[in-house]
């Protein structure tokens, strides 16, 4: 299944079959990996970067300047460890999940962990896929995005807009993946990250099911690179509106 053209996954919702993906173990365990190889190397900079400071506070022999250029860079690693360890949390969920990933069909979306979330309670759902980013630019920046990314880092995700979160947060079990965002009142989103489970292509024929899926079911739909415009929409259906499309 390749072709992610609108036609065919039109065809391929209506004629009653879903599509479903599993978690790709493969890229999953090697992004653990790096996300190891990461934490030790950070943590290690820290430790020296630490070690260093007390050294000269004991000795008295570095100057104001050099204690603070030292802190900020201890505060810049720390800063760095604690997102590592926020996406290895992230990579690690995923990993726990043994049934599929992500199911789309015409009647709504079945998440793991996450009770099925039909398209009449669905306010709206947002595909946002930032990974072209990856490619821009050049020297450290680029490198910094790349090893940001290839440890658990997410650039293509899910928001999908619930007028009823409370009931859907109170039933969810076992290991899950999506985050369920509880926004005013009973309102919120679950908000999923692609591309932490699946491949490249895989993540292409999620969108295309879900605009085919939400097309036939009168829900609207919406994809961007834009972070702004996700926070703008998931912030919109939290308050429980349905979503503005532009």
């Amino acid at each position: 299944m390749t072709d992610i053209s609108a036609d065919p996954w039109r065809q391929f919702i209506e004629s009653g079959r879903a599509l479903r993906l599993e978690v790709d173990r493969l890229q999953v365990t090697a992004t653990l990996k790096r996300n190891t190889r990461y934490l030790l190397v950070t943590g290690g900079i820290c430790v020296v970067v630490l070690g260093v400071l007390v050294a000269l506070l004991a000795t008295g022999i570095g100057r104001a300047v050099t204690y603070v250029l030292l802190a900020i860079l201890l505060a810049v690693m720390l800063g760095n460890v604690g997102l590592g360890l926020i996406s290895r949390r992230r990579v690690l969920k995923t990993l726990a999940v043994e049934d599929g990933f992500i199911e789309v069909d015409a009647t709504g979306v079945r998440l793991a962990g996450v009770p099925p979330l039909t398209w009449g309670q669905t306010l709206g759902v947002v595909v946002s896929d930032n990974r072209a980013t990856m490619d821009q630019g050049n020297g450290l920046g680029r490198r910094l995005r790349k090893v940001t990314y290839g440890t658990g880092g997410s650039l293509n995700s899910v928001v999908i807009g619930l007028g009823d979160m409370r009931s859907v947060r109170a039933a969810a079990s076992g290991p899950r993946v999506a985050s369920l965002d509880l926004g005013m009142h009973d309102h919120g989103a679950v908000v999923l990250n692609l591309d932490v489970a699946l491949e490249r292509e895989q993540c292409d024929q999620v969108r295309e099911a879900l605009r085919a899926a939400t097309a036939l079911n009168g829900v609207p739909f919406r994809f961007t690179s834009d972070n702004g415009t996700v926070a703008q929409a998931t912030l919109e259906m939290g308050r429980g509106d349905r979503l503005t499309v532009a």
